[in-house]
């Protein structure tokens, strides 16, 4: 190990273990004033920690030392915390890794998330009590990870102690060996699908994005499925309506630098000078995923959601049907349920209202064409209730077979479970576990029987 890395273990007063910790912490940062602030924030908090001033310091202790969460600074010399948390993440996937930046790193933000596989980011100056619950968050997910593989191991165990024990096990107990063989494959199947899918990738990013302050308003999921049956209704082509549907998901994109205090205003409140800069976020959406030529069109749609029939939207004051379908469509499906979820106005109104507001505009702000799609849809996307297909569960009453509706998100906006994924017994527990742990009263959406059936 390096004097440097050396030198930044001994130079911390948080080092001594503490028997009640819940886990280990590094903290990397190349400015001592920074991991000053960090040392005295967590003395106080159940955890151990290790600081180190650099990145490749950072990786000599990771060598040596066992660590369950990682906060790394992104600008840093020589090497930066994108590239620090990348290669953590080829090394030690099993640890959490935390990522602190500046409204003006966007694209060094995205890097992270390809190659670091970062579990969140924070901006600078940080928020004490949101990076303490980041951190708390953190090790949770380590804790469950552990218990995973804990019941991985002790349900290998047990199938070998009963082929030993009896070869001749009635055909009743051998398939439950099987069943619970296929149990724990089927978990393996669920992560590698999130780390290889496309579309869960970008279902992942969304939820990143959702994450920052004041930015769940937009329901961006919700906002997603809409747009994807109106492009269904108006029968678009497969791939205009997966670049929509990813179009809603990353519709807030551009808006991850701007400061809280335009983005916790109702659009209606902002003052000319808010929305000057708010209008920019559209424009800065599309320059980032253009970079991705999968992501292409969909930067293009998001560029132009916010024009206008008559002209009078943002960024181009493009009119008529020279705005994309794709752009006409996600407008209606960004307004409707951004009415509902106080995204547009101080007072949040219901489906119905909703969808009023918006037929008066229509021909003017909205297509026609796809205000009359949204009719037959506008019920179904009332933000507080069940779609007609399905039912709205907890997890204490669910059973196996049953078919997710929706996708499954745990209490930090991460996908868990993605829809149209039949449930197993021993997902069922693993979700009573999480609902239970975080005394949260989490909801599950699945198809009504005869939605399955067919």
């Amino acid at each position: 190990m390096s004097e440097e890395a050396i030198s930044s273990i001994n130079a911390t007063t948080n080092n001594a273990e503490k028997p009640d910790a819940m886990g280990t912490i590094l903290f990397v940062d190349d400015e001592e004033n920074v991991l000053t602030s960090l040392r005295r924030l967590m003395r106080r908090h159940p955890v151990n920690c290790f600081f180190a001033t650099s990145g490749q310091a950072g990786l000599e202790l990771l060598a040596k030392q066992h660590i369950d969460v990682i906060i790394s600074d992104m600008r840093m010399p020589n090497m930066d915390g994108a590239e620090f948390l990348a290669k953590c993440y080829e090394k030690w996937p099993g640890t959490i890794r935390i990522l602190l930046t500046g409204h003006s790193d966007i694209s060094a933000t995205i890097k992270a998330l390809n190659k670091g596989g970062i579990y969140r980011y924070l901006n600078k100056p940080w928020d004490d009590d949101e990076l303490v619950d980041a951190i708390m968050r953190g090790l949770q997910i380590t804790r469950l990870e552990k218990e995973k593989s804990e019941l991985l191991r002790l349900t290998q165990e047990q199938n070998e102690k009963l082929s030993r024990f009896n070869e001749d096990l009635e055909c009743s107990v051998k398939a439950r060996t099987e069943e619970l063989t296929q149990t724990a494959d089927m978990l393996d199947l669920v992560y590698q699908q999130l780390k290889d899918s496309y579309g869960n990738f970008v279902k992942l990013f969304s939820s990143v994005i959702a994450s920052r302050k004041y930015l769940d308003k937009t329901q961006t999921k919700r906002v997603a499925e809409l747009a994807k049956k109106l492009a269904t209704s108006l029968k678009l082509s497969e791939e205009e309506i997966n670049q929509i549907y990813f179009a809603g998901l990353l519709i807030d994109l551009g808006k991850l630098n701007l400061s809280d205090d335009i983005l916790k205003v109702p659009e209606e409140q902002l003052t000319p000078e808010q929305r000057k800069k708010l209008a920019q976020h559209t424009l800065l959406a599309e320059i980032t995923l253009s970079a991705m030529p999968e992501l292409e069109i969909t930067g293009k749609i998001i560029r132009d959601h916010m024009e206008a029939i008559d002209g009078s939207g943002f960024p181009g004051r493009v009119k008529g049907n020279s705005i994309s379908r794709g752009s006409r469509i996600l407008r209606v499906a960004r307004d409707f349920v951004g009415l509902q979820s106080g995204l547009m106005k101080e007072v949040c109104i219901d489906s119905v209202n909703a969808f009023n507001t918006i037929k008066l505009q229509a021909g003017k702000i909205y297509d026609p064409f796809v205000v009359k799609a949204l009719e037959p849809l506008s019920v179904e996307f009332d933000l507080g209730e069940a779609f007609p297909h399905e039912v709205k569960m907890e997890p204490v009453n669910l059973v196996s077979g049953l078919v997710v509706s929706r996708d499954i998100y745990n209490t930090t906006g991460i996908l868990m479970i993605s829809k149209n994924f039949r449930l197993t017994n021993s997902i069922i527990e693993k979700l009573i576990s999480i609902n239970a742990m975080h005394d949260s009263t989490l909801k599950v959406f699945v198809y009504k029987e005869e939605q399955k059936e067919s």
